[in-house]
């Protein structure tokens, strides 16, 4: 799970800067340094979807299912990451603006990633309980 926390963060970082640089070089407007992090969010989040077509599920079941969930973590993680960036004034950065950024950041990750958890586990359960089987469906269609 930290990996796709951790390496948004960094990939965010990386476009971050090359942006800036890019951006100077032709010219491009001037920008915030909030404008330039929302750009380094936006494009952080890495695609999988390449990576799982050459993947057979079959053949390598744990290294498949590693790099789906690093892909839905990736993306997860930099809507979450825009979301921080936009919530604080970034015009005048220091280091306890930096920390409350990136604890608002972990904060968002984890009870976002708590909320799914528990969402799932409850409508699992619910699901068990009720039973929404092949008995429910017979005896639904064919009464």
């Amino acid at each position: 799970m930290l990996f796709g926390a951790i390496g948004t963060l960094i990939s965010c970082r990386i476009i971050t800067s090359g942006v800036m640089q890019f951006f100077s070089k032709l010219g491009i407007g001037s920008f915030d340094m909030g404008d330039y992090l929302a750009i380094g969010a936006i494009f952080s989040a890495t695609d999988s979807v390449c990576t799982l077509q050459v993947l057979n599920q079959d053949e390598m079941p744990l290294l498949y299912s590693l790099v789906f969930g690093e892909g839905v973590l990736n993306d997860a993680a930099s809507v979450v990451l825009f979301n921080a960036i936009q919530s604080f004034d970034l015009t005048h950065i220091n280091l306890r603006i930096a920390f409350q950024f990136i604890g608002n950041f972990f904060y968002l990750f984890f009870a976002s990633t708590m909320l799914g958890v528990v969402t799932g586990l409850l409508s699992a359960y619910i699901i068990k309980t009720l039973y929404f089987g092949r008995k429910f469906v017979d005896s639904f269609w064919f009464h």
